[in-house]
């Protein structure tokens, strides 16, 4: 259970750090930003930066990724309670920490079905490519198998 723990909290803090820069762009803080290489879409007017003006960078009038940055800060923090808990609580903590993945996991499946019609948007009908929302998107369908793993871990491990 380590092991996935830790890819999934390394995943999550690069999916945090891919939202924070959507969310920057959003907000229009992002501006030729040289820490970043050119390829992964970081200049003004490039094509990570524009689509985030697009209707497709809104679901429920919110910012796809400001959803993200809370998306991933829920699984880093129940990834590290759920490891500190592991080690001796009780089976009504562990029902929780069950419950809790499990909405975790449906929060990853939405992500992942937004994902492909994200991406058949970016393709499609605004006819770019974005690298960055192909690592996010990739990043959260593997977030979602993970996810499944530990928390039938959790579940097995409740039910004896």
């Amino acid at each position: 259970m380590l092991i996935i723990s830790v890819a999934i909290v390394v995943l999550s803090l690069v999916g945090l750090w891919d939202a924070f820069y959507f969310t920057f762009a959003y907000y229009g803080r992002v501006r030729k930003a040289r820490w970043v290489p050119a390829i992964l879409c970081a200049r003004e007017g490039s094509n990570c930066v524009t689509v985030v003006q697009t209707p497709y960078a809104r679901v429920f009038g919110v910012p796809n990724s400001l959803l993200g940055i809370f998306f991933y800060f829920a699984v880093i923090a129940w990834v590290v309670l759920a490891m500190w808990l592991e080690s001796g609580a009780n089976p009504a903590r562990l029902q929780l920490m069950a419950v809790i993945g499990g909405l975790l996991m449906v929060a990853a499946g939405f992500a992942v079905l937004l994902g492909f019609y994200l991406t058949y948007s970016l393709i499609w009908k605004l006819h770019t490519h974005c690298p960055l929302c192909y690592t996010a998107h990739m990043i959260n369908a593997v977030l979602l198998a993970l996810l499944s793993i530990i928390d039938w871990q959790l579940v097995r491990r409740i039910s004896g």
